[in-house]
C-alpha cells in the first residue's frame, strides 16, 4: 500500500506539472516602451522567480495548481507591479510606471550622511545584511566562450630534423582551426550549501556548438599522431626523453602516474553525438568561483566597497517596493578601476543591486613578458539580490569579461637519448610562434528558489562524478525538459550549432 501511495502521488504531480502554461512577454517602460532588462519576476511567496533577458524578454513555466495566482514585476526605480497569471496568459507584456518621488517625504536620516559614509555602513554590515547561511539553491547558470582566431596567427618552422614535422604539416594544423570558435552550455542545479561544504546535483545540462572544439582537438590529433605516439613510447623507454622550451627555460616531458581525481577530464566525448559528460565536481567549483569573484564583499571585483579611497561617490535618493533606496553612482580616481552604481536600503545599508564595468581605458593584469602577453581588457557585472525575512541574497548575477593573449617568442622541442657524459640529440625542431587571441566570456546565474538545509539534509547529498550534457542544433523554447529559465538573446536564438 506504502508502494502504491508513492506511485499515485508520483502520478499525480507529473499529471498537475504536465499541464504547466508557459508564460513569456517583454517588460517595458509605460511612458517610453523602452525594454527593462533584467526585471525582477516571481511570486508573492518567492517560490518561483525569473529575469527578464538584456532585451527585456521574460519566460515562466507556470504549474496548474499556480494558474490562480499573480505574479509581480519590479525593477529598480519604478513601481512594483502584480498581474493575474490568467492576465499574462493573454497578454505576457506589462508596462511599469517609474517611482514618482515626493521631496516632502523623503526621511531626515536619508539626508544627513554622505555617499562615502553610506559605502563604510555598507561593508561594516555586509555580514548582517547578506549572511552565510546553509541553503539548497535550485538555480541555472549559463555560460558562453567565443575565442575567434585570426588568419594572421602564425607558427612558422625554422629548423627541423624531424621527418614528418616541416611547414605544410604546420599549415595543415592551422588550417582546421574554425574563424571563430563559440560555446554555449546551460545547466540546471541543486546546488548545496553548508558551512564551508558545497555539494551539486544535478538536474538538466544543454549546450550548443561544443562538438566544434571536440572536432578540432580530433582533427589535430589525427594530423600530429605520428609525434604523439612517439611522445608516448618515449615514456615507456629510460634511454629516451623529449624536452621543450624557450631560449634558456626547458623541461623534460614527462608521464607523472595519474592520481585518482585526475583520470576523468573536465568534459568526455563519447561516441554518442546526443551528449557528452562534464566532471560534477568541476562544475560545482566553477559556480563557487563564480559567485565568490562577483558577489563576494572580499572579492577584488567589488573594491568600489571594500577599497573606498579608490572612488568618488555621488548619492541620489529612489524608490524600490515602496521603500527609500540610495542610488549611489561611483567612478575610480587614479588607482579606482570600475564604474558603475549601487542601490542600498536607506534603512539598513543592504545591499538591492549592484551593476559595474571597467571604466574607460581601464584594465587589469597588464602582463608583457620575455614575448608572452596577457589583458584583461574588459569586466562588467550585474548582481541582483533578494530579501528573505530581514537577510538579503544573490537572487541573480550577469558578468562579461574579455581577455588578450599574445605570443610572440621562438619555442623548440628536442627528442634525447641519454648517454654516459652528454645527452644525444636524435632530432629537433625550433618554431616560432607569432599569435593573438581575444575572448570574450558571459555568464548568467539564476536562484530559481532556494529553502534552509540541515547538517543531517546535507550529509545525506552524494555528488555524483559526472553530469550529462545534451547536445542541441539550435535553440527552442521546448528544448528543456525541465522547463525553461531565461530567455536568452538574439545572438543565442539566431545561432545554430556546426554539427561537425
Amino acid at each position: 500500500m506504502r508502494m502504491l501511495f508513492i506511485v499515485l502521488l508520483i502520478v499525480c504531480n507529473l499529471s498537475v506539472w504536465a499541464q504547466k502554461k508557459i508564460l513569456t512577454g517583454r517588460v517595458l517602460d509605460l511612458e517610453t516602451g523602452i525594454a527593462l532588462p533584467f526585471a525582477s519576476i516571481s511570486f508573492n511567496d518567492y517560490s518561483n522567480g525569473s529575469v527578464s533577458n538584456s532585451e527585456g524578454v521574460y519566460v515562466m513555466d507556470i504549474a496548474a495548481d499556480r494558474l490562480g495566482d499573480s505574479l509581480y514585476f519590479s525593477y529598480m526605480g519604478y513601481e512594483t507591479l502584480g498581474v493575474s497569471v490568467k492576465s499574462l496568459l493573454m497578454e505576457g507584456s506589462v508596462w511599469l510606471r517609474s517611482a514618482q518621488i515626493n521631496l516632502a517625504e523623503i526621511p531626515v536620516y536619508s539626508q544627513t550622511l554622505n555617499a562615502l559614509a553610506i559605502i563604510k555602513l555598507v561593508d561594516k554590515n555586509f555580514p548582517k545584511n547578506h549572511p552565510q547561511v546553509n541553503q539548497v539553491q535550485h538555480l541555472f547558470y549559463h555560460s558562453y566562450n567565443n575565442t575567434p582566431f585570426s588568419e594572421a596567427n602564425r607558427m612558422n618552422v625554422l629548423k627541423t630534423s624531424f621527418t614528418d614535422i616541416d611547414q605544410g604539416l604546420v599549415d595543415e594544423v592551422l588550417e582546421v582551426i574554425p574563424e571563430d570558435i563559440k560555446s554555449y552550455r546551460d545547466v540546471i542545479v541543486d546546488f548545496y550549501s553548508h558551512g564551508a561544504e558545497r555539494k551539486i546535483m544535478p538536474i538538466e545540462g544543454i549546450s550548443l556548438q561544443e562538438s566544434t572544439a571536440l572536432s578540432v582537438q580530433k582533427q589535430i590529433e589525427e594530423k600530429l599522431l605520428s609525434l604523439t605516439e612517439d611522445i608516448e613510447l618515449s615514456f615507456e623507454d629510460d634511454e629516451l626523453y623529449y624536452k621543450m622550451g624557450t631560449g634558456i627555460i626547458s623541461s623534460k616531458l614527462e608521464l607523472d602516474e595519474p592520481d585518482s581525481e585526475d583520470i576523468d577530464t573536465v568534459m568526455t566525448n563519447t561516441d554518442d553525438t546526443t551528449h557528452y559528460l562534464i566532471r560534477a565536481e568541476y562544475l560545482r567549483k566553477d559556480i563557487e568561483n563564480f559567485l565568490v569573484n562577483t558577489a563576494d564583499i572580499n572579492s577584488d571585483n567589488l573594491e568600489f566597497i571594500n577599497k573606498p579611497k579608490k572612488y568618488n561617490y555621488q548619492k541620489e535618493l529612489t524608490l524600490f517596493n515602496d521603500e527609500w533606496v540610495y542610488k549611489i553612482s561611483f567612478d575610480p580616481k587614479e588607482q579606482g578601476i570600475f564604474q558603475g552604481v549601487l542601490y542600498i536600503a536607506a534603512t539598513n545599508y543592504a545591499i538591492l543591486q549592484f551593476d559595474y564595468e571597467f571604466a574607460t581605458g581601464k584594465s587589469t593584469e597588464n602582463i608583457n613578458l620575455l614575448g608572452i602577453g596577457h589583458k584583461v581588457n574588459y569586466k562588467k557585472a550585474q548582481v541582483i539580490y533578494e530579501k528573505l525575512d530581514t537577510a538579503y541574497f544573490v537572487k541573480y548575477v550577469n558578468a562579461e569579461k574579455r581577455e588578450f593573449f599574445s605570443v610572440d617568442r621562438d619555442f623548440f622541442m628536442v627528442k634525447k637519448e641519454k648517454r654516459f657524459l652528454f645527452d644525444k640529440a636524435l632530432n629537433k625542431i625550433k618554431f616560432a610562434l607569432d599569435m593573438q587571441f581575444e575572448t570574450k566570456n558571459g555568464w548568467e546565474l539564476l536562484v530559481i528558489h532556494r529553502q534552509n538545509l540541515t547538517k543531517e539534509a546535507f550529509e545525506l547529498v552524494k555528488e555524483p562524478e559526472k553530469m550529462t550534457i545534451k547536445k542541441e542544433f539550435v535553440y527552442s523554447m521546448d528544448m528543456w525538459d525541465h522547463g525553461s529559465v531565461i530567455v536568452p538573446n538574439t545572438e543565442l536564438k539566431n545561432f545554430r550549432r556546426d554539427n561537425k
